[in-house]
């Protein structure tokens, strides 16, 4: 399958997995606007984790063009979710939830769980079961969600909530191969369905603290890492009396 006229001569960019964390945005909206991108599109979990929650918020919603629901988002509206959290996630949520504006959390309640463009497909979790909230990191995930976006006409598919910067795709040769890597830099069209975590801009867990967001323009996509004011996410993280751990791994990226 190639890439569709619909997406082909586009410059999409891609965030996710944000976090709160609003010197990570900043930066990345700033390296983001130098693009000059036609779109930007958020793979969701806007809030939780980090200390400023409100304010991602507002920018995501000045600058995205689309947004889409994470399960920290959902914590925010619904507790039941926060029951599959660790607990320092779970303290955080709660925190989350006590400093958000009724109208923010409103705006996160009217994200939809699901976007398509043309023959892309995006979602926070694994395509195949985006309800679920399931990680895109195992081969079972990945061929559930390849199997799924073949199946329903998606030349690729773009997801979040792993944190990490992740490639997995059918190969055009006759077995179709799984291929799985991290490149910096990928040609949709060497391969048949792919579906790609796109990394985290607040919260990276790949063992680089560097934030990530990315860019597909034309059948090209391209990994970006930034390095942006940790010393004071991680600072405003401990005076707003979160759990330590969540300062402490902004540093080392895991």
């Amino acid at each position: 399958m190639e890439i569709s006229k619909t997406t082909r001569g586009r410059k999409i960019a891609f965030i996710a997995d944000v976090h709160s964390n609003l010197e990570a945005l900043t930066t990345a909206l700033k390296e983001i606007e130098k693009l000059k991108p036609d779109k930007l599109i958020c793979l969701g979990d806007v809030v939780g984790y980090g200390a400023n929650p409100n304010e991602c918020c507002e920018l995501v919603r000045k600058h995205c063009d689309v947004s889409i629901l994470g399960n920290h988002d959902v914590a925010v509206f619904d507790s039941n979710i926060a029951d599959y959290f660790s607990p320092y996630a779970q303290e955080s949520a709660k925190w989350t939830r006590r400093v958000l504006k009724e109208e923010n959390i409103q705006w996160l309640m009217s994200l939809p769980l699901i976007h398509k463009e043309g023959d892309l497909f995006f979602s926070h979790g694994a395509p195949y079961s985006p309800e679920d909230f399931i990680y895109l990191v195992s081969s079972e995930s990945a061929v559930w969600s390849l199997k799924f976006l073949e199946a329903s006409g998606f030349k690729a598919g773009f997801c979040g909530h792993a944190h990490i910067t992740y490639i997995f795709a059918t190969q055009k040769q006759k077995d179709k191969n799984l291929y799985v890597g991290a490149p910096e830099s990928i040609n949709l069209d060497d391969f048949e369905t792919l579906c790609i975590n796109v990394g985290s801009v607040g919260q990276p867990r790949d063992r680089d603290p560097r934030l990530a967001f990315s860019i597909l323009e034309d059948n090209i996509y391209t990994v970006f890492r930034v390095q942006y004011d940790i010393e004071t996410a991680s600072k405003k993280i401990r005076e707003a009396g979160l759990p330590e751990i969540l300062s402490a791994r902004l540093f080392v990226g895991r």
